[in-house]
């Protein structure tokens, strides 16, 4: 009886270890989305409440410890890869807010900050396409590499990152991410810095996942240097001392004012030399997004109040580069229809009237019906607050340009952050890159388009032209031109030898 007692009491300690683990993995887990639910509650009310560097600094150091100990108590690779991506976020987090604070110590008078409103700035859509050999990709052979890819956006001292895409295989012609990334209070002069961090999964990879036969025909075929090299390399990597996944910067790009637009534009990246070849993204050099940006005037009231406009007392606002006037201040709270509209942009002059100190007058240069607007005001301060409240939105007019001439869309809901790996993708971008070009009216006299070759519609995409019909259709097209064209070549060849002999 004592042996067995001895078995019951080993296997209960072992089920108890087991559960112990357990547990502990769930607190940690528990405890790292409380402390992502909390720094994600401090960055919605940035808005309202300006936190102090330190009080940052210690919430991203909580977001280390949660992340190194979910880090370390993970048994699957989604949870590995998730907190070792929070991890890096929360140490790049931590050296911008250090540097920062270092900053303003050494120099503790605060710097005259730029004049101007500031604005709402979103990067979205954001899809990266990547270069594999068409035998990789068609045929589902040769580059057999799978990664995790996440992006971060940098601007000033705040980070934010997107959600982590994984396996990134050689099926995949783009990567496409689902965040919508918002930032607040940016000037005019930003520069945004858009990072991407790949890793190279290499567990499904590795000899010791091979079947056995697999594995002896390795270990036959290479030469005893090729295995020392190997194993030298994999006994590094092991003894490395960096605990789990490691995510290398593979590329960047930086985005300013004149980048954005309402609509998805391509832009440059600049690709980062990687000690490990092997561990590189295949990029193509390019990537998409929507970087969308919109001045604090467009939806804010800037000034409001009761004027007189040409002799008609008026309630008028000052929003998105334009005064509105109404009949009444219930017609304007209830939304109705303005009754006059005038633009302030950078081409409008305002000064004080020299009839009197309470009136000012407005007028549009860049117009084609250039009118002075005299606008009365109950007080000289009132006229005063409206002089400087309209310089400013002119100035504000000039140094946002095209985003302040066209309203662009900048979305208010970000993406959930508290997700694990998302392999939602959106529709190929090889799929969706129509096969014919719509060119300008510009540009129809200088050149024939493929449309007029083939007699095709814009409408055809590559998705689309692989039906039978449409390939049938392009075949009998350029077998018609073709034979036209040898019908041509042989009455030139023909003619050229007629000319030949009544020279000789």
């Amino acid at each position: 009886m004592a042996p067995r007692r001895k078995n019951f009491q080993t296997s209960r300690q072992s089920l108890n270890n087991v559960c112990y683990k357990e547990n502990n993995y769930l607190c940690c887990l528990n405890d790292y989305q409380t402390r992502v639910r909390r720094r994600e509650s401090i960055r919605n009310l940035r808005n309202h409440v300006e936190y102090d560097l330190e009080q940052k600094i210690e919430v991203e150091i909580k977001m280390r410890e949660g992340s190194a100990r979910l880090l370390a108590a993970a048994k699957h690779r989604a949870q590995s890869l998730e907190a070792a991506r929070a991890l890096l976020t929360s140490n790049e987090r931590m050296s911008v807010y250090m540097a920062e604070l270092q900053t303003r110590r050494r120099d503790p008078v605060k710097k005259p900050c730029i004049p101007g409103s500031t604005g709402k700035l979103s990067i979205s859509d954001l899809r990266i396409p990547l270069m594999w050999r068409d035998s990789d990709h068609f045929k589902n052979r040769g580059d057999h590499r799978r990664f995790a890819v996440f992006c971060l956006a940098r601007l000033g001292t705040e980070i934010h990152d997107t959600s982590l895409l994984c396996p990134v295989d050689r099926a995949h012609t783009d990567i496409s991410f689902p965040d919508v990334l918002i930032f607040n209070n940016v000037p005019a002069e930003f520069e945004l810095v858009l990072e991407i961090y790949s890793h190279v999964l290499q567990e499904d990879l590795s000899i010791a996942s091979t079947p056995r036969r697999i594995k002896k025909t390795i270990h036959s075929s290479i030469s005893k240097t090729v295995g020392k090299k190997l194993a030298a390399s994999l006994r590094d990597e092991f003894s490395s001392g960096k605990s789990g996944p490691h995510f290398d910067l593979v590329a960047r790009a930086r985005l300013t004012l004149d980048d954005t637009d309402d609509n998805i534009h391509t832009h440059d990246l600049v690709i980062n030399s990687v000690e490990n070849k092997y561990h590189s993204l295949p990029l193509f050099g390019h990537f998409c997004c929507r970087l969308a940006a919109q001045p604090e005037c467009v939806s804010k009231d800037m000034c409001i109040g009761s004027v007189n406009v040409d002799s008609q007392d008026c309630w008028a606002r000052l929003q998105g580069f334009s005064i509105k006037t109404w009949e009444s201040k219930k017609h304007a709270e209830e939304a109705q229809n303005p009754e006059r509209v005038i633009p302030i942009n950078k081409e409008t002059s305002v000064q004080i009237a020299k009839s009197s100190a309470k009136e000012l007058l407005i007028n549009n240069l860049g117009s084609n019906a250039s009118k002075l607007l005299l606008i009365k005001f109950e007080s000289k301060e009132e006229a005063q607050k409206w002089l400087k409240l309209l310089s400013a939105h002119i100035n504000d007019h000039s140094r946002w340009k095209r985003a302040a001439e066209v309203i662009q869309r900048v979305s208010s809901i970000e993406s959930t952050r508290n997700s694990f790996i998302s392999n939602k993708r959106q529709g190929s971008l090889y799929d969706e890159t129509p096969l014919i070009e719509s060119i300008p009216s510009d540009y129809m006299p200088a050149r024939s388009t493929v449309q007029t070759i083939f007699d095709l519609t814009p409408s055809t995409s590559l998705s689309s032209s692989s039906s039978t019909n449409s390939l049938t259709s392009l075949r009998s097209r350029s077998l018609s031109i073709g034979g036209a064209f040898k019908q041509s070549t042989i009455a030139l060849k023909s003619h050229l030898a007629s000319s030949n002999k009544n020279e000789v």
